[in-house]
């Protein structure tokens, strides 16, 4: 039974309760234990409860000494014949827990394997609030975040809690199969079963071959068809594309062309045949990156509720695509663009509230330091070529000719407002969603439309940038009773800013997944646009480790 591993890849950090530790005994003095808990097991697990030792173990000591009270203290796991078959179940689901991304040992399994065959009496107590506490554990990390998600422009308060102990512990005293329980705790969505089917074949297959030839550069920025370059032998083996015997393996020819736009087609790039960098980022995974990018975003999918709204938006900035989704299914995608990577788009959810009709621009104090004081220092007539006002802390307008912008102190550039004005030079666009943020991100219209004809469309300073502003409009404005698509183009033809609301806001959700499923229904990996899949693995790999079980048959 227990799990047959004989090497984990990358490492995993030690769990509370150390391989050194033995249990036996953890009985203390028995003037602590009270007259009305009755003798043998169950004044174990009780006196288990009054043990620093004992304690230290435990996720939730509090709820766990209050779900054995309500029990008076009876073993939950075993019985006189030693652990029964819901203890063996649960076992079973930690050993299997790697599958959903999850580290096996974080859940006491390596002493759980100690004590499971014993029927010491002693020992099955320390068993039976070891595997409560196991049970615990494992529910909590199926049902939400775990991670301080800081370092990946996000907060916690975006996203689902794990369930309370408290509530789990319930769940189990009311139905004692804990099997069945944790099924219900794991995410059904076919996302996440299509990742964690992936997870299991790539850990049950052998390295790529073609790892030998990894990494794979090139000494030019883009690699175009009947080029000649050394990385081309290279391609040949990631995309098992041999050369001809007599021609020229340097040469990137229409046998090479075909399967690189075949692999860009089914990576989720742009499949131009043009190699640049986001292709050679992608060629250049190996089988561990590929396990662990996998691992991370089955942890990112437990962060969002699987039950969702009839209407709600969902914009995934690796791929640079809005989905608009309403009864069930999609109303409509579009591609977008996203935050480069100094200016990344923030993770995070909220609500949509209405559409802000030719919307005016004030300019971000990063934009406003960063991009547009040195054009201010080059040409101080800058703003007025651009229909730009400048406004001080009153709102009085100023003429930006009268300032010594070569001087400008940090300081005294917060107390100056830069606004465009609605019209053509607006990068706003037309139509400005309202998703009210601390991040003061949102969707809106774009004044350059050309960016959507670049493979990489990771462009803005963080904003989302929509192909298709007006859909997006008649998406939200149909919750406003009465509203007609001739309504958006009759209030964008206006030209005058104004703001419509609804009155049933609409969920957004702007998420982080370098896995998704394709068109045809295969996974696709995308590129990890911030290092956000690597910032995570380290979380993780800090929390409890990442767990990857090798078997000896395939080293």
């Amino acid at each position: 039974m227990k799990l047959k591993t004989c090497l984990h890849l990358a490492v995993f950090a030690s769990v509370a309760l150390g391989a050194s530790l033995v249990f036996y005994p953890l009985v203390v003095a028995q003037e602590s234990v009270q007259p009305q808990v009755p003798l043998g097991i169950n004044t174990i697990i009780y006196n288990n409860f009054d043990s620093k030792l004992a304690r230290s173990y435990m996720k939730t000591p509090k709820a766990l000494f209050e779900f054995y009270a309500a029990r008076n203290f009876k073993p939950v796991w075993s019985n006189s014949s030693g652990v029964n078959k819901e203890a063996r179940a649960l076992v079973d689901l930690i050993e299997k827990s790697w599958e959903h991304g999850l580290n096996p040992y974080s859940y006491h399994l390596e002493n759980i394997y100690k004590f499971l065959d014993t029927r010491d009496e002693p020992l099955l107590a320390d068993l039976d609030v070891l595997l409560s506490d196991a049970y615990v554990r494992l529910a909590r990390d199926l049902t939400g975040i775990r991670v301080d998600p800081s370092s990946l422009k996000s907060n916690k308060k975006f996203w689902k809690t794990p369930l309370a102990a408290d509530y789990v512990l319930g769940l189990l005293q009311q139905n004692s199969d804990a099997s069945a329980l944790i099924h219900s705790f794991e995410p059904k969505g076919r996302t996440y079963e299509a990742i964690q089917a992936e997870l299991v074949a790539l850990t049950t297959d052998k390295a790529f071959a073609y790892e030998a030839v990894l990494p794979i550069r090139v000494n030019v920025n883009v690699l175009r068809p009947m080029d000649r370059n050394e990385a081309v032998r290279k391609i040949r083996v990631r995309l098992d594309v041999p050369a001809f015997e007599g021609s020229d393996p340097t040469l990137y020819d229409d046998r090479v062309a075909a399967a690189v736009i075949r692999f860009q087609r089914e990576n989720g790039l742009k499949d131009d045949g043009i190699i640049g960098g986001q292709t050679l980022d992608i060629m250049n995974i190996s089988h561990t990156t590929k396990i662990e990018q996998l691992i991370a975003n089955l942890e990112r999918l437990r962060w969002v509720e699987e039950e969702k709204p009839n209407k709600f938006v969902v914009v995934n900035v690796p791929s640079a695509t809005l989905w608009a989704v309403e009864g069930g299914k999609v109303a409509f995608e579009m591609p977008v663009i996203v935050g480069t990577q100094k200016r990344p788009t923030n993770i995070f959810r909220t609500t949509i509230d209405g559409i802000r009709f030719n919307p005016n621009w004030t300019v971000p104090p990063t934009i406003k330091k960063d991009d547009i004081l040195p054009k201010l220092r080059d040409n101080p007539d800058y703003l007025s070529s651009k229909g730009m006002d400048l406004l001080n802390n009153n709102g009085q307008m100023l003429n930006p000719a009268s300032l010594d912008w070569q001087n400008m102190s940090e300081q005294d550039l917060r107390s100056l407002s830069m606004v465009q004005k609605p019209g053509l030079n607006n990068p706003l666009g037309r139509v400005r969603v309202l998703m009210p943020n601390a991040y003061n991100i949102y969707l809106h219209d774009t004044n350059d439309p050309s960016y959507f004809d670049r493979a990489n469309r990771a462009a803005s300073s963080g904003c989302v940038r929509m192909k298709y502003p007006e859909q997006m409009a008649n998406f939200v404005m149909s919750e406003r009773a009465g509203w007609t698509p001739e309504n958006t183009q009759s209030y964008i033809e206006e030209g005058r800013m104004r703001d419509v609301f609804i009155q049933n806001p609409i969920p957004v959700y702007l998420l982080y997944y370098t896995v998704w499923i394709g068109e045809d229904g295969a996974l696709v990996f995308g590129s990890d646009l911030y290092g956000f899949d690597d910032n995570l693995i380290k979380l993780l790999k800090d929390l409890d480790g990442i767990f990857i079980p090798v078997d000896n048959n395939r080293l």
